[in-house]
């Protein structure tokens, strides 16, 4: 779940700088706006593939422990819960991204206006953020399932 957080980050800080990028085209370790986006997409694309397989990885893990301890179905019910607050708009948000991740090539061969461009851009980055805190919140919710399911902590329900 760390490691989830940790690279939310560098992608949020490497899609900045992308985006400020975008107007002046400033290098990055000797890479343009074009080559700095295509590293800043496969780092998007790997954290939100971690993310959702964490949640994946979990549900699995509720499935089988309350399966081996012979509890009720409460608990992987709300982690199924859980996933369906998520993934929405984290698909959504990847949609998003890929449409963005295509105009840069767009952009760059003078199909698309500059300005068009930098505008879906801000757009992006607002609905990365948006589903950073839906995460965060999941992530809190998960892990309070995982302990009241351990038996840590009592459910507030």
């Amino acid at each position: 779940m760390i490691t989830c957080y940790v690279m939310s980050l560098v992608t949020f800080i490497a899609l900045l700088v992308a985006f400020a990028q975008s107007f002046t085209n400033f290098p990055i370790f000797h890479a343009g706006h074009v080559t700095f986006m295509i590293f800043t997409c496969v780092l998007y694309f790997f954290t939100e593939t971690l993310v959702m397989f964490f949640f994946v990885g979990t549900g699995v893990s509720v499935k089988e422990y309350t399966q081996t301890h012979k509890l009720g179905p409460e608990f992987h019910k709300r982690s199924i819960d859980l996933k369906r607050k998520i993934y929405p708009p984290q698909l959504l948000n990847i949609l998003f991204m890929i449409i963005l991740f295509i105009l840069v090539g767009a952009v760059d061969t003078y199909r698309v206006p500059r300005w068009i461009y930098q505008f879906i851009f801000i757009g992006c980055v607002v609905h990365y953020i948006r589903i950073k805190v839906i995460e965060h919140v999941c992530f809190k919710q998960n892990t309070e399932l995982i302990l009241e399911m351990s038996g840590v902590t009592r459910g507030t329900k």
